[in-house]
């Protein structure tokens, strides 16, 4: 267990760090908030100190539910003496789409109690997490059907390099991971993943991949 902090002076702490952080008092108010967490979240520190957290966060589960409330979690854990839990949220961005950030929670002790909160930025593994899930039902529904039928029309040839980037994609992985597993620039990733969206007559990578493992081309 993460010993409780002792007292300093907060903002000039969170601000020497290289993560994007805040800190919010015992009655749920940011009373710091750094340049990490500006650029992460693309809100400037004056516009969200002195607001309740749960406003500023809207932080919600992997269900969708929400878990910046009144009913603040990581209050009621403080509250009732318990570790603070490490938790995955996708959290609000200015003017943007919500992003997802794995939430690490440290109790600073003394007469008024705080609470840092460090966010890490794991939008890009929550994506995958999700374009695989998605592949896997897909495969899934393909191989209950027994022998699935191959689709009609010409057969689709596809290059070495095509197959590759298609293997690639059915992990989840997004464009530039492609470019550094295979050494070459992430437009000429883009354009391999156009070839094959247009051989495969699909509008999205997600229709390439499950088109794909339709006709067993990997």
């Amino acid at each position: 267990m993460v010993p409780p902090l002792p007292r300093v002076d907060l903002a000039e702490l969170i601000d020497g760090a290289g993560e994007a952080a805040f800190v919010v008092d015992a009655a749920h108010t940011i009373v710091a908030w750094n340049r990490a967490a500006e650029d992460l979240l693309e809100v400037k520190a004056g516009e969200v100190i002195g607001r309740d957290c749960s406003v500023v966060i809207g932080g919600r589960n992997g269900e969708g539910h929400v878990v910046c409330s009144t009913l603040c979690p990581f209050g009621l854990a403080i509250r009732h003496g318990e570790r603070l839990p490490t938790m995955d949220l996708q959290v609000r961005r200015a003017g943007r789409p919500p992003i997802w950030v794995r939430m690490i929670s440290i109790v600073v002790s003394g007469a008024d109690p705080c609470v840092v909160h460090i966010m890490h930025d794991i939008t890009d593994d929550r994506s995958r997490e999700v374009f695989v899930q998605q592949v896997l039902q897909a495969a899934s529904s393909l191989s209950g059907t027994g022998d699935p039928k191959t689709p009609n029309g010409p057969p689709v040839l596809l290059s070495p390099r095509e197959t590759e980037i298609l293997r690639l994609l059915a992990t989840g992985a997004g464009t530039r991971a492609i470019a550094q597993a295979l050494c070459i620039s992430p437009a000429t990733v883009r354009n391999h993943i156009q070839q094959i969206m247009t051989s495969l007559h699909a509008h999205s990578r997600l229709e390439a991949v499950v088109k794909a493992l339709q006709r067993r081309l990997f």
